[in-house]
């Protein structure tokens, strides 16, 4: 059985809760995307996903603070986020932001260069695309709508590549209604957050090994975000054709390229 903790940073500010797992010393950090569910109670699964991890690494995988309201912004974020890795006495690590992650992820980089001693940044945006606009505006409607059947397959449908979305139909027909009220309403303002992000101006800040990984049929972000994101950071860019927005879920490689980066 995949070991992992759940536990909680509590402050004057916020709660956030965290999940941990692995034994080893350097420090993995996970900032995952925009979700309707929080994401540390499938902390088992995510465990069992990055066990190539387990033995080098100490992987600590951070949802949103509890509490979110409109008008929580994406640097908001990446600030609380950062203060609950200085209260873990987390620093120097290797940090991978996903989709909003990412978003955070940048900004983290950015603005606390201590905390962050290599970053990935997956199939992410320095600033909302036309196709971002348009997607993410459809799932801030359809939570406003409060059908979470609806918005739930909507996600599916665009986050995740055709082939992954027909192969696993009946896991996500089992998922789609899950989610309650408060759920869709943490959604919009998380989601809402993605809409006025811009972090263009801070990306010359920083200074620390960089990958970008993206995919040719993101459609989400849409896949000019990640090369355009590449470029601006002068880094390493993989892109892959054949998975989807969540390509960092779908690629079976993905894992032993992130260890080359770490090791390299």
């Amino acid at each position: 059985m995949t070991k992992y903790t759940i536990d909680c940073i509590t402050t004057d500010e916020f709660v956030m809760d965290y999940a941990t797992f692995g034994d080893g010393e350097q420090a993995y950090v996970l900032l995952p995307g925009l979700s309707l569910l929080p994401v540390t109670p499938m902390a088992q699964a995510v465990a069992m996903q990055y066990r190539a991890f387990h033995k080098g690494y100490k992987v600590y995988l951070f949802d949103r603070k509890r509490d979110v309201q409109i008008g929580y912004t994406i640097a908001q974020m990446a600030e609380d986020t950062a203060t609950a890795m200085k209260m873990l006495g987390i620093k120097d690590a290797y940090v991978m932001g996903c989709s909003q992650g990412g978003m955070m992820a940048q900004v983290m980089a950015a603005t606390h260069p201590e905390l962050v001693a290599k970053l990935v940044l997956c199939c992410t945006a320095a600033a909302p695309s036309k196709t971002a606009e348009k997607v993410v505006g459809r799932w801030m409607e359809l939570a406003r709508e409060g059908d979470v059947a609806k918005l739930n397959r909507d996600v599916f449908a665009h986050v995740y590549s055709k082939g992954y979305y027909e192969k696993y139909a009946d896991a996500f027909a089992m998922a789609e209604n899950l989610g309650t009220k408060q759920d869709l309403e943490r959604f919009i303002a998380l989601g809402s957050a993605c809409q006025d992000y811009d972090s263009r101006e801070l990306l010359a800040q920083i200074k620390c090994p960089t990958l970008v990984v993206g995919s040719n049929i993101d459609n989400v972000l849409g896949s000019e975000s990640s090369v355009e994101l590449a470029e601006a950071l002068k880094c390493k860019l993989i892109m892959y054709d054949e998975y989807g927005h969540a390509a960092f879920d779908e690629a079976p490689d993905l894992h032993g390229r992130l260890l080359e980066f770490f090791e390299d």
